[in-house]
């Protein structure tokens, strides 16, 4: 499986945006936006929308907004939050992800299920849900899919890097004292054995079914059809066909409003008049909630009120907030295996060593 990030917005606000960002900041409160919900009529019904963006992980990390990366966690307390807000009555989950970390996916997913009991639960595919993302957009209640999205990838994978030839080359030679027979089981500084290799592929094949039984619960379809599926990706029509998706919808391109319009069969079925203006949000309102969530998951909220009085825009910010974490970072033991002058390969390095095994 594979990583999410979300914002889910509806309900008027009646104090124009930058002022209401600073009063916060100077009574010392943080405006959360992820709370805060906007509606353009009154009359319509409100749908709280969540973005399931980027690779997934279990729990929420510092380097999570630099590496486009989305916590189970994150996603599970934005939909708590959608479920007990009374003016909610339709839940989106707008998902874009290849999927990630297996380990809290099948959690992540019972909850949306059994939350489906509650208030209705919609997954949009725009454009990927692959695997973990599948998993998760196959509890909602219905899937649909825009011209060029893909669902599917209904497989379990792992790896086990041998190093061992490049330990040589660098002239490295690691001794591994342990109890225990299995203790020692794929270390990567060895080749892999046969019983390590044994253990892993029965995991993996253990995950596995996990999985395929998880997706034939959620879309009501047998054992056999998803296994014969053979983790492969389908989209438009054919993932209809085979039961993976629910129907298609044209979405144009998202304006200058963030505002979505669907074509008029998805709107029929979906209700969709509802939806255009659900993903709603100015271009100021959008950086502001960006330069939030950089500072906040960088560990540094003080640098908030600066950056929006100086009218920093987000990839400034990211740019000086590496920097600052870099500089932070340089004295520590990651760092010392790495390149000091790439702050990229160090958000590589801290989201590889995240996930060993993946779906």
């Amino acid at each position: 499986m594979e990583i999410l990030q979300t914002n889910w917005l509806c309900r008027p606000m009646m104090i124009e945006q930058k002022s209401f960002d600073l009063l916060s900041l100077y009574n010392g409160k943080q405006p959360i936006f992820k709370n805060i919900k906007h509606a353009v009529n009154q009359n319509i019904e409100k749908t709280a929308v969540i973005e399931i963006h980027g690779i997934l992980t279990k729990k929420p990390g510092a380097f999570d907004v630099f590496l486009g990366m989305t916590s189970y966690e994150q996603i599970e307390e934005q939909i708590t939050q959608a479920l007990a807000d009374s003016s909610i009555e339709t839940i989106i989950l707008e998902i874009d992800s290849p999927g990630g970390e297996v380990n809290g996916i099948f959690d992540l997913a019972d909850f949306i299920y059994e939350s489906r009991a509650k208030k209705r639960i919609v997954a949009l595919a725009n454009d990927d849900a692959y695997s973990a993302a599948y998993a998760i957009a196959s509890s909602a209640e219905k899937i649909f899919l825009t011209r060029t999205s893909g669902v599917g990838s209904i497989g379990v994978i792992a790896s086990h890097i041998d190093q061992s030839g490049f330990d040589e080359k660098c002239g490295i030679k690691y001794t591994t004292i342990f109890t225990g027979k299995r203790k020692n089981d794929l270390n990567p500084h060895e080749p892999i054995n046969s019983e390590g290799l044994k253990s892993l592929r029965e995991e993996i094949d253990r995950l596995y079914e996990m999985f395929v039984q998880l997706i034939a619960r959620n879309r009501n379809l047998s054992i056999e059809a998803i296994k014969s599926t053979e983790a492969g990706l389908y989209f438009g029509e054919k993932a209809v066909e085979i039961g993976l998706a629910d129907g298609m919808t044209i979405l144009s391109s998202i304006n200058k409003n963030r505002s979505i319009t669907m074509n008029e069969q998805t709107t029929t079925d979906l209700e969709t008049d509802n939806l255009t203006n659900k993903i709603k949000n100015d271009s100021y309102h959008a950086e502001v909630l960006e330069l939030i969530r950089l500072c906040n998951l960088s560990r540094m909220p003080e640098k908030i009120g600066e950056f929006i009085e100086q009218n920093v825009s987000s990839k400034q910010a990211q740019e000086i907030l590496m920097s600052i974490l870099a500089e932070r970072t340089m004295k520590t033991e990651i760092l010392s295996t790495l390149p000091q002058n790439s702050s990229e390969d160090l958000m590589m390095q801290v989201a590889r060593s995240r996930a060993q095994s993946g779906i």
